[in-house]
């Protein structure tokens, strides 16, 4: 307190006259006179002394009652959490939780019951709403957007190759060898082949429908070059005429 209040700073109170029985009576009863009572200049650092020296034992209850300190071995961690339970007791103290003095109070206004708000009005805010889900669904050859065949190009659309719609819906298989980083005469893994762990005989790689970047520039087909898919989506457009 030293270090916030000087000794040369005072503050008028009004105070009562000592009993004769008290400390100090010969050389307080000259500043009160014949009165019962007196307005005496009192240091700034004993009239807060006098009000608040049991601050920080206030504090420290507060603090013991619901901590949130554990054994840590890291040293920034005990100070925040002080940091913490002071900043909880304090908006405590602040809110209308807290009953006026004289006032018991009642349970919902305890210090418990808004350590309990406090922490549902956390997870509440916490909550986001699940996004949706970005992933969008395979486009057939029947998702065509019409107009007319003149603007349809056959171009490269897509960065990352994508399987080609009219070779899945034809069953028709790529004609590109695999070229796998698994070893010669290794084994294969039950979830790229055919059949069950349990029959391992006649074990054979899946067949997948060729990859491309290539498809429909309105319509956002995707269609490979290799084949006759661009020419049916073609034929496709010429019915609508």
């Amino acid at each position: 307190m030293s270090t916030v209040h000087d000794s040369q700073s005072s503050v008028e109170k009004h105070r009562k006259r000592p009993a004769t029985t008290a400390t100090g009576y010969t050389q307080t009863i000259r500043m009160f006179g014949d009165g019962p009572r007196a307005w005496l200049p009192i240091p700034d650092l004993i009239d807060e002394y006098n009000h608040c020296m049991s601050a920080v034992d206030h504090a420290d209850q507060y603090r013991s009652n619901y901590n949130t300190i554990r054994v840590h071995r890291k040293t920034w961690k005990p100070l925040f959490h002080f940091l913490l339970d002071t900043a909880v007791d304090n908006t405590f103290l602040l809110s209308t939780y807290k009953p006026p003095p004289g006032n018991r109070g009642s349970r919902e206004q305890s210090h418990k019951q808004y350590r309990r708000d406090l922490r549902d009005a956390l997870f509440e805010s916490s909550v986001r709403p699940r996004e949706p889900n970005k992933t969008q669904r395979r486009k057939s050859t029947k998702d065509i957007v019409w107009r007319p065949v003149e603007e349809h190009q056959h171009k490269r659309v897509w960065r990352k190759q994508v399987f080609c719609s009219a070779c899945i819906e034809a069953k028709r298989p790529t004609t590109t060898p695999h070229r796998a980083a698994r070893k010669p005469l290794a084994n294969l893994f039950a979830n790229s082949t055919m059949k069950k762990r349990e029959d391992s005989d006649g074990w054979k790689r899946r067949t997948r429908p060729p990859r491309t970047s290539w498809g429909c520039t309105v319509c956002r087909i995707p269609f490979c070059t290799r084949g006759t898919c661009w020419g049916e989506h073609l034929a496709r457009l010429n019915t609508k005429d």
